[in-house]
């Protein structure tokens, strides 16, 4: 992949979008990407359909950012100090639950990957580009992000499984579908073709034997 993708050039490209060195992405080496989810780039700014879908297939390789540290950064909330807890990623929220170094936030891989695919706006950005740090109420948060069967969250996860595993995918499925019903049409094309040439070649009349 490497050899049809060039390294982006972020200087060049301040100068030539005011300001803003991603707007016009159009092609990037997958080992700059970076790692951390709070230095990231929004996957919204990837324009090209197509780099959009190797930088989502790169992160889903890799997997959610989840290092693990003897010692988190303490934050005081209240009169309690806290901090997040590593066995967090251990639990029902380990596919998509990502920790930012950088930042001391947690962010949502899935979300982070497809959100803009099912919705634009600031619900729930801070899994996606803001963050989130308030551990006296994490799993509580947690389980209200991942919400129903048919929440954001739901269908931006169901998205990462269908990508991670191209085989299974719905998509997939419907493609070979497709592509059944294209072979079956062009076998009664090229049959049809065959009858035509045969009535042409002795010059026979194109209907049956009689009248009905």
């Amino acid at each position: 992949m490497e050899k049809f993708l060039a390294k982006f050039n972020h200087s060049q490209a301040s100068s030539s979008t005011n300001g803003n060195p991603y707007s016009l992405i159009d092609d990037l080496n997958l080992d700059s990407l970076e790692a951390d989810p709070g230095k990231r780039v929004p996957i919204a700014h990837y324009n090209n359909p197509r780099i959009k879908d190797e930088v989502r297939k790169h992160y889903i390789q890799k997997g959610p950012c989840q290092p693990k540290m003897d010692l988190y950064p303490p934050t005081k909330i209240g009169k309690r100090v806290r901090q997040f807890c590593k066995i967090w990623f251990e639990g029902p929220y380990s596919k998509w639950l990502e920790y930012s170094v950088e930042k001391d936030y947690v962010y949502c891989l899935c979300c982070y990957l497809f959100k803009d695919d099912f919705f634009h706006g600031s619900t729930s950005e801070f899994y996606t580009k803001t963050g989130f740090r308030s551990w006296n109420r994490a799993l509580e948060r947690f389980r209200k992000h991942v919400g129903d069967v048919n929440s954001i969250h739901g269908k931006c996860f169901n998205k990462m499984l269908d990508l991670s595993n191209p085989h299974q995918s719905i998509q997939v499925v419907i493609d070979k579908h497709s592509q059944k019903l294209k072979n079956e049409y062009r076998m009664h094309l090229e049959a049809s073709i065959d009858v035509s040439r045969l009535l042409l070649q002795y010059g026979l009349p194109f209907r049956g034997h009689d009248e009905s």
